[in-house]
């Protein structure tokens, strides 16, 4: 493995105060997951799987999709309405979710831009705050746990 080997990027995203049109929107939804491999350096492996999810099966999540990359893959969920339980008032951290919101997931073996995918979560859904993870899975210093027969 080359000197500069982290291992592979999961980066993990949420997007509070978003643009409603642009979470509820399937032509949104699937053109970023379309052109997003592409901008990072990813082959996408097909087209992307977008659902707009039915009120009845959950209220509050708008639209769900992935793209399958040759080196895993990216997938978003959208909260156009936020999360509303009616029966408490939301405080302090909790308030983040009580406004449209989207999480987000991209993960490779492969390394990619990651302030290139921040720029583009941020053009495209224009969240007023975004919460983010960056771990490096399979790391040369990562100590591993014995797991015992069975």
């Amino acid at each position: 493995m080359s000197d500069d080997y982290r291992g592979w990027p999961h980066l993990m995203c949420s997007g509070f105060g978003c643009d409603k049109k642009a979470l509820m929107s399937y032509d949104v939804i699937y053109s970023f997951l379309k052109k997003l491999p592409d901008k990072i350096g990813m082959q996408a492996m097909g087209l992307p799987i977008v659902y707009k999810v039915r009120p009845e099966d959950h209220p509050d999540i708008g639209i769900t999709g992935v793209t399958i990359i040759a080196t895993s893959h990216i997938s978003i969920h959208t909260f156009p309405k936020g999360q509303k339980d009616g029966k408490k008032k939301p405080r302090g951290i909790q308030r983040r979710i009580f406004q449209p919101f989207f999480t987000f997931d991209c993960y490779s073996c492969k390394n990619f831009d990651v302030d290139l995918v921040y720029d583009e979560l941020k053009k495209v859904f224009k969240p007023k705050h975004i919460e983010t993870a960056l771990v490096y899975r399979l790391r040369e210093d990562e100590e591993l746990i014995e797991v015992e027969d069975y």
